[in-house]
């Protein structure tokens, strides 16, 4: 963590950078935390890289909004979205105005998808937002289900095990589709280079031929032999 929120503003552009990448592997990690700082007009995006239906849960606080006033709240709201860059379509899209909470989405393909961050408020004032994300339901969704079929700690914790094998064999599943995507693109790249010497080599050939049969042509012309 930096020592002062100055340092956090001069840092914050490479530091965005550094996140995306971070962020991307999201399929390895079952959490990732950090931090943006948002300014007005320029939102900041992450790449998330799940299988399809996969469930996401961003856990954020807004430090600014802690003793903020209502109206404060709501000059210091945060646009969050997710879009589905093969589809290229917005899939969720929330505004914050609170301190802190969590929110619950999911993927709608197995494409890249562009989770981001927008400050919608029109001052100039940087906003920092500091978030968690992570694969899975939430745990209110588990109180919740808890509460309406009436189960207790034990059931519960066995159907957040039956989600995380499920989560587990559909990112397995989704490894073995890029591993079978990479190997045939591996595939073409090396019949590739076995067919591009060949074709030169041919083009050499026919290239000095032409080039015999005119310089022959020509000596022939001018009685040159």
């Amino acid at each position: 963590a930096l020592d002062s929120r100055g340092s956090a503003m001069s840092s914050s552009r490479g530091h965005r950078r550094r996140v995306a990448a971070t962020l991307a592997c999201v399929l390895v990690h079952p959490a990732m935390s950090t931090f943006v700082v948002l300014e007005t007009g320029e939102p900041q995006c992450f790449s998330v890289e799940q299988p399809h239906d996969t469930e996401l849960t961003v856990k954020y606080v807004i430090p600014a909004l802690e003793k903020s006033s209502e109206a404060m709240d709501r000059f210091k709201a945060v646009k969050v979205t997710l879009a589905d860059r093969r589809r290229e379509d917005v899939v969720f899209t929330r505004t914050l105005a609170d301190h802190q909470g969590e929110i619950e989405l999911s993927t709608t393909s197995d494409s890249v998808h562009h989770l981001c961050f927008d400050k919608v408020a029109e001052n100039n004032r940087p906003l920092r937002v500091d978030f968690e994300l992570a694969v899975g339901f939430s745990d209110r969704y588990y109180d919740e289900l808890a509460t309406e079929h009436k189960m207790d700690k034990l059931e519960v914790e066995v159907v957040k095990l039956n989600d995380e094998l499920a989560e587990i064999l559909s990112e397995a599943d989704y490894m073995k589709e890029k591993e079978v995507k990479f190997h045939t693109k591996a595939e073409r790249i090396n019949l590739a280079a076995i067919w591009w010497p060949i074709i030169q080599l041919f083009i050499l050939i026919v290239t000095a031929l032409f080039s015999v049969k005119n310089l022959k042509s020509y000596f022939s012309a001018k009685n040159l032999y």
